[in-house]
C-alpha cells in the first residue's frame, strides 16, 4: 500500500453500533492474549453468548493466568498488545489503512501542529506539601500522617517508603534531568499540578474544549514550571485523530530525558479507542526514546494478584473488626453475617511456589470495554519493564472526583460510609499530591526488579484500604450505603 496523504489520522472500528464492534474488539483481543496459555479460556470467550456480563469471569482467570509464571504475564501481555496492533484501523479520507502501512514521517510533516507555552510566575514549591482536611502536611506532620495511612492499612508500606524517600530529598520534585509528558493533562488524580507547583518542564496533552484548557492554563499560571502544549487551530488534540503528528510534535519538543504518563480515559466505547490510541504512541515513542520512562495508574475498580501478606493482613481483620460508629453498629447487628463475601479465597501459587491472593473489584456493570482500557495499559507497562524502561505503576485510591461528587445516589451514600469499613476515600488533591511523589520517587530510586511482572502493580499501592478488607469491597457497597444512608439520618435527627 503506498504513502497516506495529508489530513486527520482517525483511529477507527470496523463499521457498525460502537458498543456492539466494542465488545466484539475486547472480546477478540483477550481471546488473542490468553489462547497460548488457556485455550479453554479462549474458547469460552470466543463461544460466549452474552460477552458484556460473561466478561467478569474471564478478566478474574486472566488476572490469575498472569501470576503464574512470568513467561505468561509477559507473554499474554505481547500477545493481547499486538492482537489490538492487528486489527487497529487509521482512516485519512476516504483511506484506510493498517498502521504498519502508514509513512510515518511523512503523516507528521504534513500535519502542523503548533505550540503554547506558559511559565508559571510563582515561587517552586521546594518540599513536599500535601493537603488534607484543611491542613498542609509536611515533614514531621506528613510522616506521621503516613504512618497513620499504613497502619491503618490505607497505603501500602512501599508508597509510603518511596513518599519519605521524597520527603528527605525535596531536590527530586521538579525532576531534574526529566521532562514528563502527561497523557490526559486534565485527570483529576494526574501529576500535572503537583509538578507545575514544583516546578518541572511539562508537555501537557489533552482535548480540545475550552472549560478544559482555561483551567490548565490556570494550574500553570499558578505554578512555577513551564507548561508547552499542541495547538490545532484551538489548544489540545485529540490522540486518537493525531497520529504520527502527536508523535513528532513530543518529539521535537523533548528537551530531557521523556517520562510519559498516560492518564487519558473515557467510558464506554470511546475508552477502548482512547486506551488503543494511547498505547499506539506510547509503543512509537519507547521506541524511539530507549531511555524513556512509562507512567502509569491503576483504577481501583479492577482485578490485581496482591501478596500473601496483604491476604493474611485481611484475613486478620475480619478475626479482630470491630464496630466504628454507630451507623455501622446498627448495620451489623440487623445484617447477616452472609450479606458478606470474603474478599479472598483460595490462594493462588507461581511457578515459585509463591502464594498470592485474588484481589476482584472489577464492577460487575461496567462493561467488557471498561476492562479492556484499564488492561491495555497494565500490559504495556509489563512489556515497557521487559524492554528496559523504568515503569512508575500506582493503583489509585477511590476519590471524590467531580463526577461522583455531582451523584446524588446509593454510590455516594456508600462513599460516605466507607471509613465505617476501615476504607478511605481521598480529596482529588490529596490524591494527585501523593501519587506524583510516588513518581518521583520511582523516577529517582526505583525498585528491585520484580520477580513476577504482575507485581508491578502490587508494589506500593495507594488502594484505599480496599485490598486490606476482610470483605470483598463490591458485597459492601449494599451496606455501605444503608449505612451512610443510616448516619445521614441521625446526622439530621442530632
Amino acid at each position: 500500500m503506498g504513502k497516506v496523504g495529508a489530513g486527520v489520522w482517525d483511529l477507527v472500528f470496523p463499521p457498525g453500533p460502537p458498543d456492539l464492534i466494542a465488545d466484539m474488539f475486547s472480546a477478540a483481543v483477550v481471546a488473542d492474549a490468553v489462547r497460548p496459555y488457556d485455550a479453554d479460556l479462549a474458547q469460552s470467550v470466543e463461544t460466549c453468548r452474552d460477552w458484556r456480563h460473561g466478561y467478569h469471569r474471564v478478566f478474574r482467570g486472566m488476572t490469575a493466568l498472569a501470576i503464574s509464571a512470568p513467561e505468561v504475564s509477559l507473554g499474554m501481555a505481547g500477545a493481547g498488545l499486538d492482537s489490538v496492533r492487528h486489527m487497529l484501523r487509521f482512516s485519512v479520507g476516504r483511506t484506510v489503512t493498517t498502521l504498519d502501512a502508514v509513512d510515518m514521517d511523512a503523516q507528521a510533516e504534513a500535519v502542523n501542529l503548533e505550540t503554547g507555552e506558559i511559565a508559571g510566575a510563582a515561587a517552586a514549591v521546594e518540599r513536599l506539601e500535601v493537603p488534607w482536611r484543611g491542613q498542609l502536611l509536611s515533614e514531621g506532620s506528613l510522616r506521621s500522617r503516613l504512618a497513620e495511612w499504613q497502619a491503618d492499612g490505607i497505603l501500602e508500606p512501599d508508597f509510603v517508603a518511596a513518599v519519605e524517600r521524597v520527603i528527605d530529598h525535596p531536590e527530586w520534585l521538579r525532576l531534574p534531568g526529566f521532562q514528563a509528558i502527561v497523557i490526559g493533562a486534565g485527570a483529576e488524580l494526574g501529576p500535572l499540578r503537583p509538578l507545575l507547583a514544583w516546578g518541572a518542564d511539562v508537555l501537557a496533552v489533552d482535548r480540545p474544549g475550552a472549560t478544559r484548557w482555561a483551567r490548565l492554563r490556570a494550574a500553570a499560571e499558578a505554578g512555577a514550571g513551564v507548561l508547552r502544549y499542541p495547538i490545532d487551530g484551538e489548544p489540545g488534540v485529540d490522540i486518537a485523530r493525531s497520529f504520527p503528528a502527536l508523535a513528532r510534535w513530543i518529539t521535537t519538543h523533548s528537551t530531557g530525558r521523556p517520562v510519559l504518563g498516560l492518564y487519558a480515559e473515557l467510558p464506554g466505547a470511546a475508552g477502548v479507542r482512547l486506551a488503543a490510541a494511547s498505547d499506539v504512541l506510547a509503543e512509537t515513542l519507547l521506541r524511539h526514546r530507549p531511555d524513556a520512562a512509562l507512567a502509569l495508574l491503576g483504577s481501583p475498580t479492577d482485578t490485581y494478584a496482591v501478596p500473601a501478606s496483604v491476604v493474611a493482613a485481611a484475613r486478620d481483620r475480619l478475626v479482630h473488626r470491630g464496630f466504628r460508629g454507630s451507623a455501622q453498629d446498627l448495620l451489623h447487628r440487623i445484617a447477616p453475617n452472609s450479606l458478606y463475601r470474603l474478599n479472598y479465597a483460595r490462594p493462588i501459587f507461581d511457578s515459585e511456589g509463591g502464594a498470592w491472593g485474588l484481589f476482584d473489584n472489577l464492577p460487575a456493570l461496567a462493561g467488557p470495554d471498561y476492562a479492556l482500557a484499564q488492561r491495555l495499559p497494565r500490559w504495556r507497562a509489563v512489556r515497557a519493564h521487559a524492554a528496559g524502561h523504568p515503569v512508575s505503576f500506582t493503583v489509585a485510591p477511590p476519590a471524590w472526583t467531580r463526577s461522583l461528587t455531582r451523584e446524588n445516589g446509593w454510590r455516594t451514600a456508600a462513599y460516605r460510609a466507607a471509613s465505617r469499613f476501615g476504607i478511605e476515600i481521598f480529596d482529588p488533591a490529596t490524591a494527585r499530591t501523593l501519587l506524583a511523589a510516588k513518581l518521583v520517587a520511582d523516577l529517582f530510586s526505583g525498585d528491585p526488579t520484580p520477580t513476577n511482572p504482575e507485581a508491578l502493580f502490587a508494589t506500593g499501592a495507594a488502594h484505599g484500604g480496599l485490598w486490606r478488607q476482610p470483605f470483598a469491597p463490591r458485597s459492601l457497597l449494599a451496606p455501605a450505603a444503608v449505612s451512610g444512608t443510616i448516619a445521614a439520618v441521625l446526622h439530621k435527627l442530632q
